[in-house]
């Protein structure tokens, strides 16, 4: 199944509300028909996985821009700290990506290049 992978990193936004932000996942996977999976690890400093496996990769990802990364009172901090990628139907062969804490790096759409 599709799955969309959130990778935040909370030293890069230190007021970022962890528990906020698993909140907000947990509704736009409800809302998106989504199943929602969590997992934290460090590796040059803490980040936290949200992966969204859905068959419906467009419908979470409206979602997931309209209400969390560019809504004024959570995005702008979540935006800063994390990296959203895509595996669709060959997995890593075929994986987007589709929004960076970097704005210098190039971004894929959903469905093209």
């Amino acid at each position: 199944m599709p799955t969309l992978a959130v990778q935040v990193q909370p030293n890069r936004s230190p007021a970022l509300d962890l528990d906020a932000v698993l909140s907000l996942f947990t509704s736009a996977a409800e809302l998106a028909d989504a199943e929602l999976e969590v997992s934290a690890g460090e590796d040059d400093g803490p980040y936290v996985n949200y992966r969204f496996r859905t068959r419906d990769l467009t419908r979470l990802w409206e979602i997931l821009q309209g209400q969390v990364f560019w809504d004024q009172a959570n995005g702008p901090s979540l935006a800063a700290c994390s990296i959203v990628t895509c595996e669709r139907n060959r997995g890593w062969h075929d994986y987007r990506l589709l929004h960076h804490y970097d704005r210098t790096f190039i971004l894929d759409t959903l469905h093209g290049g």
